[in-house]
């Protein structure tokens, strides 16, 4: 993450789990999206790999209790949720291998959140749920891995359009 996440927000391990609950929901949701995108792009393996990760984000968020409350007030990263997918990391002839990849980057960002408040915060409570978090993701961040690993890599010119748009007027 680029900035430090201002966790001073979570005053419990229900915020902290309320939180991690908003991730997964959010992930999932911007994982759909680029399905949704890459389907009306004609990359039908893309579009399945972000689908295979929005159910993935679906499963995980599952685990964690509907909040009884709010959430809390002003998400601790703002608007630079740990695991939206950057927009600018995303192209219309990506391969599979870079939607994995690109949520591999989100996991990891994901666990140096967990790291980060069971390092930092001062309630008992919220490192201890926090620590058990960041062992969670953990285990994420090797699955990711271990299908990335289990995909073809792309050739190098993978994002050569051998049929550009052509913008000429036509007379």
């Amino acid at each position: 993450m680029s900035d430090t996440p201002d966790i001073g927000a979570i005053r419990s391990s229900a915020d902290l789990l309320a939180v991690a609950r908003v991730m997964d929901e959010r992930s999932a949701e911007r994982y759909r999206e680029l399905a949704v995108a890459f389907e009306m792009s004609c990359n039908i393996d893309t579009a399945a790999a972000f689908h295979e990760l929005a159910d993935d984000e679906d499963r995980h968020m599952a685990e964690f209790p509907v909040p009884a409350g709010a959430v809390p007030a002003g998400l601790p990263w703002g608007e630079q949720d740990p695991e939206i997918a950057d927009p600018d990391a995303v192209h219309y002839l990506m391969h599979p291998w870079h939607a994995v990849d690109l949520a591999l980057r989100h996991e990891e960002r994901s666990l140096a959140f967990f790291v980060l408040v069971a390092e930092s915060s001062t309630i008992a409570e919220v490192r201890a749920e926090a620590a058990r978090l960041a062992e969670r993701e953990r285990g994420h961040v090797a699955l990711i891995k271990a299908r990335r690993e289990a995909l073809p890599l792309p050739p190098d010119d993978w994002d050569e359009d051998q049929d550009p748009p052509n913008w000429e007027a036509s007379d």
